[in-house]
This record gives structure tokens, sequence and C-alpha cells, in this order.
């Protein structure tokens, strides 16, 4: 059962989830519990947004690489973290759309790079309301916990935003 928590209490655990690790983590455990599980790591940085992906068992598959599944529903929340982020918590966000191209199989931990349209997203936050957002996401092995290795897919990621109390 879904609990609705007042708007301006939404917006303030929405921020601190973004300044705080630890808040981010318990919030995380409680509102998203496949983030718990899977690992998925992110480092709230605008000038170096990352996700790290760690190979766990509960992200691999039978053949010991990182499942598809894993890959995609963590490409949505690292894809959706960056927004939020840039948002700063005050719009909520749901994925309509994910295309996603596979080019290698991950044996590794992974690390998801996100981009945008900077210049399109602050028009569509002045005018305020609901708007469609894409971002384009990158795969990379992860050589450390901040450096990337070999591409191994990339995609398109397209979500419906609106503010918080609307």
């Amino acid at each position: 059962m879904a609990v609705a928590l007042p708007p301006d209490w939404e917006v303030r655990l929405n921020k601190l989830s973004i300044k705080s690790p630890f808040f981010n983590r318990v919030l995380g455990l409680v509102f998203m519990p496949f983030i718990a599980r899977s690992g998925l790591k992110v480092n709230y940085d605008p000038a170096d947004f990352y996700a790290y992906l760690p190979k766990k068992r509960f992200n691999s598959n039978w053949y010991g690489t990182q499942s598809g599944a894993a890959i995609l529903g963590n490409s949505e929340l690292a894809a959706g973290a960056y927004l939020f982020m840039l948002t700063q918590g005050e719009y909520r966000m749901v994925c309509t759309q994910l295309d996603y191209r596979f080019l290698l199989p991950s044996t590794d931990p992974v690390i998801f790079r996100v981009k945008l349209d900077q210049a399109e997203l602050e028009e569509k936050l002045a005018a305020g309301g609901k708007f469609m957002m894409d971002l384009t996401i990158k795969l990379y092995r992860a050589t450390s916990r901040t450096s990337t290795g070999k591409r191994i897919g990339s995609g398109k990621i397209r979500f419906k935003v609106w503010p918080v109390g609307e």
C-alpha cells in the first residue's frame, strides 16, 4: 500500500537523499529495495555523475556475466538518479521508454554514464509543469570504482517528469 507524503516533506527527503549518502541508502532501502539488493552506488556530482554497479550474485546470470535484467533495471535507476539530481528533487519522474543496445557481455562491475541536453532541461524547468525528457546512457566496464574501461552498451531513455504535489 502506497502512503502519500505531504509535498513539502517529499521535497525535503528528496533533497536530503541527494546530499547525504547515508540517507540515500536508508531511503533507498525503504522505498526502492531493488537498489539495496543490486548494490548500485550513485555519485551525485553534477560535474562527474556516474553510477557504479558491482558484480554480485544478485546481478549475475547463469553464465557468470551481469544479467541483462540487472543492466536494464539499473540503467533506468541511474538515468533517473541523474535527472532527479538535476531537478534537485522537486520533480517526480517515471521511465516511459528504454531502448538499449548490448555490445559486449559484462564480466566485470559496470559504470553508467548519463547525458542530456542541459539547455532543453533548463527551458522545460523554467516553463514548469509536466514534460518529457530524453537521456542518453552509456555503459562501461569498470576498471575501478571511478574509472571506465571498454564500452559494453548504450541506450536512450525517456522520462515523463512532473512537479511534486501536482
